[in-house]
């Protein structure tokens, strides 16, 4: 295994990263800009040690890494790839492990030419665990090798793709559904908090949910989506209505509108009989992509 890593970046998610790896025997060195920031640096510094890793004020540093991980912020993985170009050994192994979109992911690669970039990203509310047990997703031509990597270093790592930018696309898709619900709810309860119904509609949502696993649910509701998004469009029109009528903005019930009536449309234009429900959800999503928009 190799023992030489880099860290840049050593915010939460990276001490929580970077703890893991020293506890696995590796020697770690950490950068972050924080350290030059006469104020708050010596503070850094001292976490950086508190971990068991050696803080490196400049990225000059990394020169002799084998595996240098970046865990910024989204708004500097771009430049942090870019500032460690110039120091990037022959075989080094980066790790992109920002939330960023594939885009983003393409323009880290892009920045080091000649370095093996594998896309990551850390999934499921992970920075509040145990290095352990936060779940990695990697992709990327050197993906699997990056996996094993991880995985001898403590860390929970899969490869989810063969293409920079698979692993940024899985995150940012989990984030429409789960920030999406988040939105919902948000909403959902505001409104039901107004007409004194929270515990009432936290219940029945609760007994259907417990109905299914996530996977059966999802296949469910796209299934049958297909065959009555026409019918449903108008259920969904009164809840959005119902919703501004508590005097809550009904900013995510009108998206899920517009997705509704685009999908009645389209399912209409092309002839789809209604209460026509898909046998799988395969045949469902070719339905639905082959909808004219």
């Amino acid at each position: 295994m190799t023992r030489r890593w880099g860290l840049i970046g050593f915010g939460e998610a990276g001490r929580v990263i970077g703890g893991a790896i020293t506890a696995s025997g590796v020697d770690l060195a950490v950068h972050d800009r924080v350290l030059r920031d006469a104020a708050r640096g010596p503070a850094l510094r001292e976490a950086i040690s508190a971990v068991g890793a050696t803080a490196a004020d400049d990225l000059a540093a990394f020169a002799d890494r084998e595996v240098v991980l970046s865990l910024v912020t989204p708004a500097t993985a771009v430049p942090a790839a870019a500032g460690f170009a110039p120091h990037a050994p022959s075989g080094v192994l980066y790790v992109d492990l920002n939330s960023t979109a594939p885009a983003g992911k393409h323009e880290v690669a892009a920045a080091l030419t000649g370095v093996r970039v594998v896309d990551g990203v850390m999934t499921g509310g992970g920075i509040q665990l145990d290095g352990a047990r936060i779940p990695i997703s990697l992709a990327g031509p050197d993906a699997a090798e990056a996996a094993s990597l991880l995985s001898a270093a403590g860390l929970n790592a899969a490869v989810v793709g063969s293409e920079v930018g698979a692993a940024a696309a899985l995150k940012m898709l989990r984030s429409v559904v789960i920030k999406g619900m988040e939105g919902l709810w948000v909403e959902a309860l505001l409104a039901a908090r107004q007409m004194d119904v929270v515990e009432p509609l936290l219940a029945n949502i609760e007994e259907t949910l417990d109905r299914y696993s996530a996977r059966d649910f999802a296949t469910m509701l796209v299934t049958t989506h297909v065959g009555h998004a026409g019918r449903r469009q108008v259920e969904v029109r009164s809840s959005r209505d119902t919703v501004a009528g508590t005097g809550v903005p009904p900013l995510a019930s009108s998206g899920v509108l517009a997705r509704h009536e685009l999908s009645a449309r389209g399912l209409e234009a092309v002839g789809r009989h209604p209460g026509d429900v898909p046998a799988s959800l395969t045949e469902a999503l070719e339905v639905l992509r082959s909808l004219p928009t």
